[in-house]
């Protein structure tokens, strides 16, 4: 089971009011990889709202479901790179879920896939969003990746091109569109990638998303290091 840490919840509305920056109220709610919860957990008491959430693993499915049961949680067993590499790679979320959502949320889902796999599931997304719905979710710039976790930061003088070639993750900047980080050790740089990476993280070149994706807006750029996009059906 591996645990997104990529945002603790260290004061209860981190997620709900700096991310989400939606109101809810009244609202049908997906949770798109809610891993161990945070979204929920940061959620008012007072907002009244329906809630479902998908995860690829099931481990997280049974313990959420436990934990709260007035909820819905569902596992979707579709393939993922670091997550669910033995998932089914031609499930989509519309054969997992039956309803339409107005507020599709993906945090920290789509910084550990690759290009098309966010693509993919973005297109899958729309098809269960309701009219004038929107989905939300982030991933990472180029200049996030130096900090982007521990693994690389006491790495970040041993990078590795796929040429073997060690370099230092300054160097960073010299890719086009976008830069894998696999497994902890190895840098892949605007190349397709397959394959079962326990530590896949991405990042991307702003100007290259923005240029790719006109239905995509950006809505916030922390400090150059995490882009949140919105997108509708």
């Amino acid at each position: 089971m591996l645990i997104d840490r990529g945002h603790e919840v260290s004061w209860r509305d981190y997620l709900y009011e700096y991310c989400l920056k939606e109101n809810l109220s009244g609202k049908h709610v997906l949770d798109y990889g809610f891993n161990n919860g945070n979204l929920l957990r940061s959620i008012p008491d007072d907002v009244d709202f329906s809630y479902t959430g998908v995860e690829v693993q099931q481990d997280f499915v049974t313990s959420m479901s436990e934990r709260y049961p007035e909820h819905t949680f569902i596992h979707m067993n579709k393939y993922h790179h670091s997550y669910n590499f033995n998932g089914n790679k031609k499930i989509k979320l519309q054969d997992t879920v039956f309803e339409k959502y107005d507020i599709i949320f993906a945090w920290n889902v789509f910084t550990h896939s690759t290009y098309e796999y966010t693509k993919e599931c973005l297109e899958e997304m729309r098809a269960v969003l309701n009219t004038n719905g929107k989905i939300v979710f982030n991933v990472y710039s180029k200049e996030h990746l130096l900090c982007l976790s521990d693994i690389m930061t006491n790495r970040k003088n041993r990078g590795k091109l796929i040429n073997g070639e060690h370099i230092p993750i300054t160097n960073i900047n010299s890719f086009d569109n976008y830069a894998y980080w696999l497994n902890g050790e190895t840098f892949l740089y605007d190349r397709p990638i397959d394959g079962n990476y326990s530590n896949l993280f991405s990042c991307y070149d702003i100007d290259w998303l923005d240029s790719e994706n006109s239905n995509w807006t950006l809505r916030d750029n922390f400090k150059n290091r995490v882009y949140t996009f919105t997108t509708g059906a």
